[in-house]
């Protein structure tokens, strides 16, 4: 019996998200034994924070020691996987604290790029590129890092950087993968793909995630018209705005009936405050979104606006499409 080829690359991209899961609930949790049964014998890991390290065994020792202090209390957000055959690429955003007492605390976020392969029926995990883009807090829950993140950025003297957007994104490792077949995985790909590119500086990648005639409130420069102006607007505000990570996930959307454009909305999280005092989930913004459907069938933004404003996972904002408020 032939299997369809949408039917392989759906089961695929389930398997490589089950493992991007996994390794992020044993990285946290301490418990990095599971981390062995995801990388192979010459897999590689590539982090300014961690260096170096070749094979499963090596990259679980270098990452097991994060979590010397005890569990750390992080989520991860903004998973992409892409499918092309028997090769995998995806991205995600991790947030993770590290706390002995309410003063005595450390808190990070981090982007992870992973290359992934079909060996002998099994998925496995070829290469991690793990970039702290940020913390807060006391270093000395970190002392085996090599280079904690500054305040300012990337400054003269620092190594060069592990993750290159413009080289190393999923959407840069395979530009062929189809787009998804689902309407949220698409929409939730289209912010992805949006932010990866924004929190790294890759304004080619960004402009793919806009149509030509955007438009809408870009906080805090104003309301902006017109893919030339909203990018090189971007482009120039990004230089200012050294630590950019946009942890969020698409909470609300909405098809206009038209087969080609649908309302959403999306809901940045806050790491340091990702819950309430009951458990929900706690946002400290969202976007108000609208995208168009391209004949390629790719996804594009073609209106936005960005409302700060905390709220949960119970109370979500209605739609508001239209009225830029920047």
């Amino acid at each position: 019996m032939n299997i369809a080829p949408e039917t392989t690359a759906l089961t695929a991209k389930q398997s490589v998200s089950a493992m991007l899961a996994r390794f992020s609930e044993s990285w946290l949790s301490g418990q990095t034994d599971p981390l062995t049964t995801l990388f192979h014998a010459d897999s590689q890991l590539l982090s300014s924070q961690h260096g170096s390290a070749t094979g499963a065994a090596a990259i679980t020792q270098r990452l097991g020691q994060d979590s010397q202090h005890g569990p750390i209390y992080g989520q991860m957000t903004n998973r992409y996987v892409a499918i092309d055959g028997d090769q995998a690429a995806a991205s995600c955003y991790v947030f993770g604290i590290m706390q002995r007492s309410g003063s005595d605390f450390f808190i990070f976020g981090a982007t992870l790029v992973f290359r992934a392969s079909l060996r002998a029926q099994t998925w496995s995990f070829d290469e991690l590129r793990l970039q702290v883009n940020w913390n807060h807090g006391n270093n000395n829950f970190v002392p085996h890092w090599r280079q904690p993140p500054g305040q300012n950025g990337w400054q003269m003297g620092d190594e060069a950087p592990v993750i290159v957007s413009e080289l190393h994104s999923p959407w840069t490792l395979l530009p062929n993968a189809p787009v998804p077949e689902s309407l949220d995985e698409a929409l939730a790909e289209l912010y992805y793909r949006y932010a990866f590119s924004v929190d790294q500086n890759d304004m080619s990648l960004l402009a793919k995630s806009y149509s030509e005639d955007i438009s809408g409130g870009f906080a805090p420069v104003g309301n902006l018209s017109g893919r030339d102006q909203v990018i090189g607007t971007l482009k120039s505000f990004r230089h200012l705005a050294t630590l950019w990570q946009h942890f969020a996930e698409v909470v609300k959307f909405e098809d206009e009936g038209d087969g080609q454009h649908v309302k959403l909305i999306v809901a940045r999280i806050i790491p340091e405050r990702s819950i309430d005092q009951y458990g929900n989930k706690l946002y400290g913004a969202h976007y108000q979104l609208r995208a168009r459907r391209q004949p390629s069938g790719q996804w594009q933004f073609c209106w936005t606006d960005y409302r700060p404003g905390w709220f949960s996972e119970n109370e979500l904002p209605a739609f508001d499409i239209g009225n830029a408020t920047a």
